[in-house]
């Protein structure tokens, strides 16, 4: 097959093919032994948080700055004005400016745009999404406006439904960790957490082993099931690798002979919008439902992935986190590697 990626937004991996994400993975660990270089030189790279940042911000920074070229982050609403994206809206609120002037707008400027906006983020026990619906916040209207009239590639830094730099960050730390992982077992469980976080996250690592053609088993108490699209989008990806994707319950069956086991929090689809009632219905699934040794020890020696930060003692226990099994902070470097060889070949010369 023939693989194109200049000038193309990267707003979901779905829109890129396995083969397309294992190539850009195999450059970035070129990259990283030093067997390849990128360069990009006078290139600019504009960066929208409206969320919090750490892996994420300092990734796509230092990967322009390696690369030649310089990085502009901005957080809407404090550097900016606040932003519309519906159509035939009347602005008579908070926000200042369209969408439909924004994106031509900064895209004129540089030669591409990353922007992380996720609305599904509670704090303890308060909603601070925009709306009720998952459905409608799945859209990823934001994100999508702003590429329909962007001038320049645009990069999906994390939204409602994915976050494809976790995407390709994961891919590479299990090709790097376990060599070839197609048909190996591979674990994404879920874990408690005060807070209903987004399920964006674990929906891109999911992916992540999936496009491996890895065993993917996603392992979850009743109640917090995956966006049944992007499991069905996953299942017939691995397939077609000579993988699956299996969903259980079953915290022993899970562990048992993974090679990789992935923790991640994530809320309840099933309790969208009443966030209260998540919180006391789970109080009962906390001393079950975190990575312990113990759980390690069903593993065939399976390394410990997480996206960062986690929560010690809550969502992994430091005997895990501190262990030799953890690769968190080569899968957190990799978010550069990645991000340098997305840029590499989105927008270089």
């Amino acid at each position: 097959m023939s693989l194109q990626y200049r000038g193309r937004h990267f707003l979901n991996s779905l829109d890129f093919a396995p083969a397309e994400l294992r190539t850009l993975v195999e450059v970035a660990l070129r990259m990283k032994r030093g067997a390849e270089r990128g360069h990009l030189p006078g290139r600019i790279l504009a960066l929208l948080f409206f969320n919090a940042s750490v892996r994420t911000r300092v990734s796509c920074e230092t990967a322009m700055a390696r690369l030649g070229g310089n990085a502009i982050a901005l957080t809407p609403g404090r550097d900016t004005w606040n932003f519309e994206d519906q159509d035939g809206v009347v602005m008579d609120q908070n926000a200042q400016e369209h969408v439909r002037e924004l994106s031509p707008v900064v895209t004129s400027m540089v030669d591409a745009v990353g922007i992380r906006k996720c609305d599904l983020i509670t704090v303890g026990d308060a909603k601070t999404s925009v709306t009720d619906s998952y459905a409608e916040l799945k859209k990823d209207s934001f994100i999508h406006a702003f590429a329909r009239f962007s001038k320049k590639p645009v990069l999906n830094l994390e939204s409602n439904a994915a976050h494809p730099l976790q995407h390709l960050a994961d891919m590479a730390t299990l090709v790097e960790k376990l060599g070839e992982p197609r048909g190996k077992k591979y674990v994404l469980s879920w874990a408690w957490h005060p807070k209903s976080l987004p399920v964006a996250t674990p929906h891109s690592q999911m992916l992540a082993a999936a496009d491996l053609g890895m065993d993917v088993t996603i392992l979850h108490p009743p109640g917090y099931d995956l966006d049944a699209d992007y499991v069905g989008a996953a299942t017939q990806r691995a397939r077609q690798l000579g993988g699956n994707v299996t969903v259980t319950h079953d915290v022993e069956a899970a562990y048992k002979d993974a090679k990789a086991v992935c923790v991640k929090s994530w809320g309840s689809l099933q309790y969208y919008g009443r966030f209260d009632e998540e919180v006391a219905a789970k109080k009962a699934l906390r001393s079950t439902w975190i990575c312990d040794e113990s759980k390690m020890a069903r593993t065939a020696d399976g390394i410990f992935m997480h996206c960062l930060p986690a929560r010690r003692n809550v969502v992994v226990t430091d005997g895990v986190l501190d262990s030799k099994r953890s690769v968190v902070v080569d899968q957190a470097e990799n978010r550069l590697w990645t991000v340098m060889a997305l840029l590499k070949e989105l927008i270089g010369g």
